[in-house]
């Protein structure tokens, strides 16, 4: 690759290799997408900028980790891939996916590269191709062309903030309402919000406000449409043998210890002198972390991106989309913010499992 700088920065994003013992049945593994691909893992309750606790592989990147994504998975279950490179990155829509990002991703880093994550790929491809390997490529992608993620973290908070009103409230100083039209079930896709007050027996109250911003899905969701036409013919062009776009689960399963989210969080919200209201240490508590109430909605968003996503892959034999796998609680993480509702490493299993079947049925 030397001499190319593209084909050098392609190499960057290199997570696995095989040493290669035949040229003809060897293949490179590419991936491109969002936090699902890149993938985003939270083992810890960090509250704040640049995505605390959350994990990262050999290129120090918070939020990317190729290694515990399903890429790296399906590379030890197919011991033909003698490459395994991964361009996702997280908080990453389409449209970054094909022409690359000024600013940083969702948790700080900067992208870094001399061609998109689409560039990389591509050339990755053809340069596999020139050298006899298959090229196989696998993405996510849609998703954050909306605000949903935006959407999600808010009600999360609220969420939070509901559990620390009615449970993390020794001294009986909490107070919790949702505001929204429609009340609490109105608020996925209507936007509103929430409000948190600490009524205080001596001095000024102390008052909380969390938007939620309305979903702007239905105005995205073209441009999703025309921009996975691009990405796909884009790889197809390239020499792409296989390319499987998938697509995204039901996040409904998932569960998120409230508990101890609440109480970071309310500690990262209040002054100093008004955390001694929390209990002295966190409370773990696991729950739906979309309320039955939300459930349809939440839902009916994902059926539709899914949607917008599929009527973009062009029919071609090589490419295929992967319906999700079902998931259940123990495949989601289980905190916040940035770990629910992305994968559990069981989950990830399951998407490479799920991956496998499309790639051995193309």
């Amino acid at each position: 690759m030397a001499g190319n700088p593209t084909l050098v920065d392609a190499n960057k994003d290199r997570i696995r290799c095989r040493e290669v013992q035949t040229v003809t049945d060897d293949t490179v593994l590419t991936l491109t997408g969002d936090s699902i691909s890149s993938s985003h893992h939270q083992f810890g309750f960090g509250i704040g900028p640049g995505c605390p606790l959350t994990s990262f592989d050999g290129r120090g990147m918070p939020g990317n980790n190729g290694v515990y994504s399903y890429g790296r998975r399906y590379f030890d279950m197919n011991g033909s891939i003698v490459d395994y490179d991964n361009y996702a990155r997280t908080g990453y829509g389409t449209g970054d996916i094909i022409a690359g990002r000024a600013g940083p991703d969702a948790c700080g880093n900067a992208w870094g590269r001399v061609a998109s994550p689409l560039g990389l790929a591509t050339a990755r491809i053809a340069k596999a191709k020139a050298d006899g390997h298959d090229a196989y490529h696998a993405t996510t992608g849609g998703v954050n062309n909306t605000n949903w993620t935006t959407v999600l973290t808010r009600l999360a908070i609220c969420r939070a903030l509901e559990f620390a009103g009615e449970t993390l409230n020794p001294y009986g100083v909490f107070r919790f309402e949702w505001a929204a039209v429609g009340g609490k079930q109105g608020i996925v896709t209507n936007g509103g919000g929430c409000n948190f007050w600490l009524d205080l027996p001596v001095g000024e109250d102390y008052y909380i406000n969390i938007g939620v911003p309305r979903y702007d899905g239905p105005a995205q969701y073209a441009g999703v449409t025309a921009d996975a036409t691009t990405i796909v013919n884009s790889l197809l062009a390239a020499g792409a043998d296989k390319v499987v776009w998938m697509l995204y689960y039901d996040i409904t399963p998932a569960n998120v210890d409230v508990g101890q989210y609440a109480w970071a969080k309310l500690r990262s919200l209040l002054p100093t002198g008004m955390q001694s209201y929390l209990p002295a240490a966190p409370v773990s508590t696991l729950q739906p972390l979309i309320d039955p109430l939300w459930v349809g909605s939440v839902r009916g968003v994902i059926n539709d991106l899914n949607w917008a996503v599929q009527l973009g892959v062009p029919f071609d034999p090589a490419v295929r989309v992967a319906f999700p796998p079902p998931f259940t609680p123990s495949d989601l993480q289980i905190t916040q913010e940035g770990g629910s509702p992305h994968p559990s490493p069981a989950g990830q299993d399951k998407l490479a499992n799920a991956l496998a079947g499309v790639l051995n049925g193309m």
